[in-house]
């Protein structure tokens, strides 16, 4: 189908043909084609790079201007909401906007309102539907991206009673490129189906074994003896590589050792680049690795890594800059990071049961990623065959079908949470309705009928009672108590609330850092850190030597809650660190632990602390217990001691920059109104721009030299 064919508003094509495409890739034509344009709901599962996106594009401003109301665009990840916002926002040129909201699970965002597309991840939309801002009523489109994670142990719940929610209240899009069942899903919402293996870019499949490379149409290809070769031939074919394995210091050790073999194909103007690209990265023990995989135009990506690191990567990948990336499988989930050859060398990988094969699913998203277009006639995905027979690995996961997606609302942690929203924010006034809206769900669609469901719903109810999130008039109908209701704004586990409530008394007999931070390491909402083996002693003897400062009692060593209470005391040591002002890479050394391990425990303790006040605002707080803990969520904010406080509260000043203020002499608010401006820009860390900002927001008006007016906020003439 020709662009200029389509039955939508001609302004749409106009943009569709100024990124240079005139015909629609069949699969496309295909979907729109389906009703969607008209208002069906769809499930489409086409491969990746065969234009889900364009589709999803042309079905939400083709609806937002025939019927205008809101589209919202639903990711797995914050990153991949980061992309999709600068990718729509081309669509403002038609007076459409465009908005990216993915953090502060505590707000209506009602500013929101003003905007047409609204990006966010699964686990945001979830909380905003919680407190009802305004605008909701108004959604019209729901695209859910990346609809297989509806299959997933810990984010499934989320995406699967949003769509429960929307579903005839909005039109739905559901897209992927791996589903096992996409007939029981498109079944579950009333959604035509398009499915298709239609690649823009030919896919050669083939398994790697000792030198031999087996295509799976027969074909035989020979390399040296080591899959790496497999790599540093990519790059000599002026093309670039994808490396999946299964753990992070996999991906750091093979970027390294290939970082040489790939360093003497590079021209010097491409070193450079590098050279100039690595100058840009603060030093870590993480950092200093890449820096080493960086210099042969190799890097790996994990989730160790900090956002800006990553960030960094996948931009001087797609510029073709860096030749090989060595990655854990966070990589292909929906980041656009194609490459000519996608090598992936581990089929297996460690979980609580052992060693486990890696599911089809998972490895034919990796497989996906090989072939750009644009760039490539034709993608490689390539398995390495390490102690499997290639023949096995054939017939799995290049012939296996990836497997059917089954509900995960049974996951007890999400749906506590889920069964506390629906009676205190969406309204259920009693167990029938409860058990209604549960019919409703792809769970009860799956399995024909509700009864597991409805035995652990009653269970749950009868936890929320007890502890007084709900309560029940005498018509058995709910009633929602504060506690319950700020529980579910929140965005936390029910448990989670009755940990900081059985908390507080102790709390207000004895505050202190190391116990409020144990208190939020044992919540089931915090990613804790792992106590190793070697450690055990170590912390153990940590929590003996705190025990007075912290609210639980230590569990005896058969106790099953043992090892996982030691992750915690690990975890709070970390925190108290933090806010003594530990150097990062001091607490990366000593914990072994990366800087993205380190950004996700403090995100999520900022969170939780914040919850933490919250709820006991609603307890009858003790003044000067509040505002210990207001002080200690804001130390741990920024990273600072207490005599700090102040200082962090100016804009643009944060650990580091406070610091070298309080350490020159200026340790308020009060001396830095009072001092000369070249004082403070004596400072490291300060400079024009932040000096500026601060004298914004302290109202100062100040004399900039002799002979000129006194005016506001410019330092540029008085600094020349």
């Amino acid at each position: 189908m020709k662009v200029d064919e389509l039955p939508v508003d001609e302004r749409i094509k106009r943009i569709i043909k100024e990124r240079g495409i005139e015909e629609l890739y069949p699969p496309q034509e295909e979907a729109l084609k389906s009703g969607v344009l008209e208002g069906k709901n769809l499930v489409l599962a086409i491969p990746t790079a065969s234009g889900k996106t364009l589709v999803s594009e042309i079905v939400m401003v083709n609806k937002l201007l025939r019927e205008g109301g809101k589209a919202v665009y639903l990711v797995p990840l914050k990153a991949l909401a980061e992309e999709k916002y600068r990718e729509f926002r081309e669509w403002e040129k038609l007076g459409i906007r465009v908005a990216a909201t993915t953090g502060d699970y505590d707000s209506t965002d009602e500013w929101l309102g003003k905007y047409d597309i609204i990006v966010a991840t699964a686990e945001k939309f979830d909380s905003l539907l919680r407190h009802s801002p305004g605008w909701v009523k108004d959604v019209k489109l729901v695209v859910a991206d990346e609809v297989h994670l509806i299959g997933s142990y810990d984010r499934g719940a989320t995406l699967e009673m949003i769509l429960t929610h929307l579903l005839d209240r909005a039109q739905i899009l559901a897209l992927s490129a791996t589903v096992g069942n996409a007939e029981e899903l498109a079944e579950w919402l009333n959604a035509e189906l398009v499915v298709s293996d239609w690649r823009p870019v030919e896919l050669r499949k083939g398994v790697f074994h000792l030198g031999t490379l087996f295509w799976e149409d027969g074909r035989v290809d020979r390399y040296p003896e080591n899959w790496e070769s497999l790599a540093v031939d990519a790059v000599k074919r002026g093309k670039q590589a994808l490396i999946f394995v299964n753990t992070r210091r996999s991906a750091e050790k093979e970027a390294v050792a290939l970082s040489s073999k790939v360093a003497r194909l590079l021209t010097k103007p491409e070193r450079r680049a590098l050279e100039e690209l690595i100058s840009g990265i603060d030093d870590n023990p993480t950092t200093e690795k890449l820096k080493k995989a960086l210099k042969g135009g190799v890097a790996f990506h994990h989730a160790g890594l900090g956002r800006a690191e990553r960030t960094l990567i996948e931009d001087a990948f797609r510029d073709g800059l860096i030749k090989v990336i060595t990655a854990t499988p966070t990589l292909a989930v929906g980041v656009n990071t194609p490459a000519f050859r996608v090598i992936i060398r581990d089929t297996k990988r460690y979980s609580s049961f052992g060693w486990i094969d890696i599911p089809v699913l998972e490895i034919q998203q990796m497989m996906g990623r090989a072939g750009r277009p644009k760039y490539d006639k034709i993608g490689e995905a390539i398995i390495v065959a390490r102690t499997e027979e290639p023949k096995k690995l054939i017939e799995k996961y290049i012939h296996g079908k990836p497997e059917k997606l089954f509900s995960m609302l049974a996951n007890e942690g999400a749906f506590r949470s889920q069964v506390l929203a629906l009676i205190t924010n969406f309204g259920v006034e009693d167990f029938r309705g409860l058990v209604s809206f549960l019919g409703g769900t792809f769970y009860a669609h799956q399995r024909g009928d509700t009864m597991t469901l409805e035995y652990k719903a009653k269970d749950i109810v009868y936890f929320l009672i007890e502890n007084e999130f709900i309560d029940m008039d005498v018509n058995d109908r709910f009633i929602p108590l504060p506690f319950g209701k700020r529980t579910s704004q929140l965005y936390i586990d029910p448990l989670t609330a009755k940990k900081f409530r059985d908390a507080f008394p102790r709390i207000e007999e004895n505050p202190n850092p190391f116990g409020v931070f144990q208190l939020i390491a044992s919540t089931p909402d915090m990613a804790n850190l792992t106590a190793k083996r070697r450690e055990m002693e170590d912390y153990l003897d940590l929590a003996y030597e705190m025990e007075e400062h912290i609210y639980s009692e230590i569990p005896y060593y058969e106790d099953s809650r043992f090892h996982a209470f030691l992750g915690q005391v690990k975890t709070a040591k970390v925190l108290l660190d933090w806010i003594n002002e530990v150097p990062e890479a001091r607490i990366y050394e000593t914990y072994n632990i990366e800087p993205g391990d380190l950004y996700r425990i403090l995100e999520l303790a900022d969170w939780l602390m914040y919850s933490l006040i919250e709820l006991y605002r609603l307890f009858n707080p003790r003044e000067d217990t509040l505002n210990y803990l207001r002080d200690l969520h804001l130390r741990l904010r920024h990273g600072v001691r207490e005599e700090l406080l102040e200082l962090v509260k100016l804009p643009n000043i944060g650990r580091k920059r406070a610091r070298a203020l309080y350490n020159a002499g200026f340790r308020s608010v009060e001396e830095i109104a009072r001092a000369k401006p070249a004082e403070l820009l004596r400072v490291e860390g300060i400079g024009v721009k932040v000096l500026e900002g601060i004298y914004r927001h302290l109202g100062i008006e100040y004399t900039i030299s002799k002979g000129q007016k006194k005016r506001r906020g410019n330092l540029y003439d008085f600094i020349k």
